[in-house]
């Protein structure tokens, strides 16, 4: 099996740097010994399509399995090494799924970076940033607000075991709240600059 994942590493490696012939290879390699083997699949397909054979590509997605999130992670990760790439897949995406904020936050970055400032306005502009705001801000700091306070009472009770647990369940709160209430607050800072 570690073959044949160094095999699936190497054609990814190829593919992102637009070596059709050698990533098509690789993943046949991969294909011969697991035919079934999701990412191989998804990765042949991306290939064909990308090369022009959208009829053979539609075969491979079909036995692929879901798309969207493999079509969402492949964008996330051409997003800095490839834009257009990305944008493509962002926006194939974003039909699936048009309320998905990380899609339209993800688009508008890259139009961001690349200069066209008028289609990044109008991705930050899809956000919905409401269910954005209570998932990764308000419930993170209710957690925090919840178990800082239980772990006082179980203190002042005397039972320190139970709160020192409380206690570090509050600090990976604490780090939920930085990583998602930060990324709110990009969110909010793009859709305020692009009004």
């Amino acid at each position: 099996m570690a073959s044949i994942r160094k095999a699936l590493d190497k054609a990814l490696s190829h593919y992102g740097k637009k070596e059709y012939a050698d990533a098509e290879r690789g993943a046949d390699v991969v294909l011969e010994a697991y035919p079934d083997f999701t990412r191989a699949l998804f990765l042949k397909a991306v290939i064909l399509e990308e090369t022009g054979r959208s009829g053979q590509a539609d075969e491979f997605y079909r036995k692929a399995g879901p798309l969207f999130p493999m079509w969402f992670r492949l964008a996330l990760q051409l997003q800095k090494t490839d834009p257009e790439r990305a944008l493509k897949y962002f926006a194939k995406v974003s039909t699936m799924d048009p309320n998905d904020n990380m899609i339209w936050y993800g688009m508008g970055s890259i139009y961001e970076r690349l200069g066209y400032h008028d289609e990044a306005k109008k991705c930050y502009q899809k956000m919905s940033l409401k269910r954005e705001i209570v998932s990764r801000l308000l419930s993170p700091i209710g957690f925090f607000i919840i178990m800082a306070a239980g772990s006082v009472a179980m203190l002042k009770h005397g039972d320190k075991a139970l709160a020192s647990l409380v206690i570090l369940s509050a600090i990976v709160c604490l780090y939920w709240l930085k990583r998602d209430g930060g990324r709110v607050l990009e969110m909010m800072k793009k859709r305020n600059k692009y009004r």
